[in-house]
């Protein structure tokens, strides 16, 4: 391709030359045989021009005429190789690095770079291109994350679907052939089938939200909200659901902190809801929330004593179907759907979700809510 597009740039310079030369040649011999007459140039021959110089003969001096159009013509041919030499680097190289690319892009091949970064027009364009080239390889890279997670998300929604249905099925159908009649034990089999089924209810509220998200037909219906109110009324309910439970404290540090705020109330219940259930899971003896404000934010802290977070595992928490190493030991494993929700949830009112923790000593999560500043 180069060879080829630098002959053709030889012969459209050499043209610029060769055609007004022919031209004139072929004025002079119409003018000669008086074909066309111009009276200042007739009767012009151009042996009879004579030249002189000081000292010098005559007769010397005639081959003059034709030896400065011979350095004519080769002062000509050698611009044209000049400047086609310069197109060529200008125009050739980058064109050359084009095709290569698109040939290497076309083929499935997206890790190299393009070579040419001269500080002109077609440098700027080989470098539009190397980074569209870039945007494109990280999209299929995404993609490939994405389909895997997809397969690993149907396979893991498929087993935890499928575990607490197998255990319901079981306790039923036990009281179904009264095979127990114990009250102590029917009332655990009824206790069993209703934790069991509030837990399928919570992986399909979170299988749900997560497909809203992704077909963007997630919405956020805020209004004002008394946050002492509605934390309280949720601290509550969660205080008398954990008096049951002889293993874990739910505390609420009072006070609650007072603030109106324009939320979903629905939305930042579904979001604690998880953290809290969650924290359930790896939590030793305690589930604390308690509140604070400055002045641009209302925070909801959310501590538990359990096993911790590595620092290696940190960063990702909140990516979808991240599913940390400790939590792939418990039996206790979820969809890793969960955490990200959270944050599209906070992020959707403008605010921010954080979280610290130690191995073995526990993990706080904060939730930072804009106050309406108006």
């Amino acid at each position: 391709m180069k060879n080829n597009l630098r002959s053709k740039l030889i012969f459209a310079l050499t043209s610029l030359i060769i055609v007004p030369t022919l031209v004139v040649i072929f004025v002079i011999i119409l003018m000669r045989f008086n074909v066309v007459e111009v009276p200042v140039m007739q009767d012009l021959n151009i042996s009879d021009i004579q030249i002189t110089a000081p000292g010098k003969n005559p007769e010397d001096l005639k081959m003059v005429p034709f030896t400065l159009i011979g350095i004519f013509f080769i002062a000509m041919i050698g611009m044209v190789v000049v400047i086609s030499k310069v197109l060529s680097d200008f125009v050739l190289l980058p064109l050359k690095e084009l095709n290569y690319a698109a040939e290497r892009i076309g083929a499935g091949e997206l890790d190299f770079q393009i070579k040419y970064n001269k500080a002109n027009e077609f440098g700027k364009l080989c470098s539009e291109f190397d980074t569209m080239k870039d945007k494109l390889q990280l999209s299929i890279k995404k993609q490939e994350i994405y389909e895997k997670s997809r397969k690993e998300l149907i396979a893991s929604i498929t087993h935890d679907l499928k575990t607490p249905l197998t255990s319901i099925i079981g306790y039923v159908e036990g009281l179904q052939d009264g095979v127990v009649s114990n009250p102590d034990t029917i009332q655990n089999y009824l206790n069993v089938i209703h934790d069991k089924s509030i837990r399928l209810d919570h992986l399909i509220d979170d299988l749900f939200t997560f497909t809203q998200l992704e077909l963007e037909q997630f919405t956020v219906n805020k209004s004002e909200t008394a946050m002492e109110y509605m934390l309280g009324e949720y601290a509550h309910t969660k205080i008398r659901e954990y008096q049951s439970n002889e293993a874990i404290d739910f505390i609420v540090l009072e006070p609650i902190h007072e603030g109106t705020l324009c939320i979903d109330e629905f939305r930042i219940g579904q979001v604690l809801e998880n953290i809290i259930s969650n924290a359930q899971k790896f939590t030793k003896t305690f589930i604390k929330l308690y509140t604070e404000t400055d002045d641009l934010y209302y925070n909801i802290y959310i501590e538990d004593d359990g096993i911790g977070i590595s620092k290696e595992d940190l960063p990702h928490i909140f990516d979808y179907f991240y599913q940390c190493d400790k939590a792939r030991e418990s039996k206790n494993i979820g969809t890793g759907l969960g955490l990200a929700i959270c944050k599209q949830l906070i992020e959707a009112h403008g605010g921010k979700i954080y979280v610290t923790s130690k191995l073995n000593e526990g993990t706080i999560f904060k939730i930072s809510l804009k106050k309406d500043m108006a």
